[in-house]
């Protein structure tokens, strides 16, 4: 092996090094360890770093023009989550670098981060919202506000245009306006999902269902209890993509081909429990990986809570439990 192609074996954290194809081709004792002591997808650790899987929610699709996107191949440091060999995921922080014609990713545990990225997960979230705020602030400054900017001259300069030229400067106006409108039903459909208002909160799970089943074979039963409530469109927008990432996580690592979403309309809450028979985990609610530390802040938002189920070949519950009162404000 030259020198361009191995690992200094005194680095302190766990590494790898790695061809032009991302594939391995030399690791340190610490990386051999840590691949004993932790589950490790070298794969996923880089579509985490390079911004080609998304690191706060399990469906990528969601997360369309996320301002994190391809963020993390450029900074000190990304935050990511393993599960341990003891079924509890544990938070750390990686690094992916490229050295001469190789790739680098270093592993660095929670409680050893990078000088200049030595923030929490939870901290990563608030500024990924802070983040999706300033861009859909800067979408409607730079785009739409000059859009009908642009209309308002439009249509003020007919006065100075000669009234034979008129119709054809009306036609232009119009279409402009359309581009527009088509613009503003876009940046709504990303905060959005227009389903729920095209068809409501059950069905649209119920698309959602027969969508995922068709793709990838996943059974899911769909099971309402009670009568239907509404909720508010928060309220509803929160279930949903709730509901979406515990479905796309139990497919991912349940190990099993089947899970159940059940809706439970009481006097005073919802409860969604999403639930297979698959693999299971050690629960830590103080060591939450980014799908579940999600969940929670999502549903704490509308005033409810999340609880989870589960252990070692026990299946895994994830319940929400969203209250009427606050889910209707």
């Amino acid at each position: 092996m030259t020198d361009s192609a191995s690992i200094p074996q005194i680095l302190p954290q766990p590494t790898w090094l790695m061809d032009t194809d991302y594939t391995v081709i030399d690791k340190n004792a610490q990386a051999e360890k840590f691949e004993k002591d932790y589950v490790i997808s070298i794969e996923y650790a880089v579509q985490v770093a390079k911004g080609t899987c998304c690191a706060f929610r399990a469906d990528k699709q969601t997360c369309k023009n996320c301002p994190l996107e391809n963020k993390w191949a450029a900074s000190d440091g990304f935050p990511i989550t393993f599960m341990g060999r003891d079924g509890v995921s544990y938070e750390f922080f990686g690094k992916l670098v490229k050295k001469a014609q190789n790739w680098m990713l270093e592993i660095r545990y929670i409680d050893k981060p990078f000088e200049s990225e030595g923030k929490s997960m939870l901290t990563y979230l608030n500024e990924a919202r802070e983040s999706e705020q300033k861009r859909i602030a800067r979408e409607l400054h730079d785009g739409i506000a000059q859009s009908i900017y642009s209309l308002m001259l439009e249509t003020r300069g007919l006065k100075w245009t000669p009234v034979e030229e008129h119709q054809q400067k009306l036609q232009a106006i119009d279409r402009h306006f359309a581009d527009v409108l088509l613009e503003i039903k876009s940046l709504a459909t990303e905060l959005r999902p227009s389903i729920l208002d095209d068809v409501g909160l059950i069905p649209a799970i119920n698309q959602f269902v027969e969508q995922t089943m068709e793709m990838t074979g996943f059974i899911i039963h769909v099971i309402v209890d009670g009568d239907s409530i509404d909720l508010s469109s928060r309220g509803n927008v929160v279930i949903y993509r709730s509901i979406q990432e515990a479905i796309s996580n139990s497919l991912k690592y349940s190990g099993e081909n089947e899970a159940s979403i059940t809706l439970d309309f009481g006097q005073k809450e919802l409860r969604v429990t999403i639930a297979d028979e698959g693999k299971g985990f050690i629960y830590d609610p103080y060591h939450l990986g980014f799908g579940l530390l999600n969940l929670r802040e999502r549903t704490h938002s509308v005033g409810g809570k999340m609880e989870v189920e589960t252990g070692i070949e026990k299946g895994t519950r994830i319940i929400l439990i969203v209250p009427y009162k606050e889910g209707l404000t």
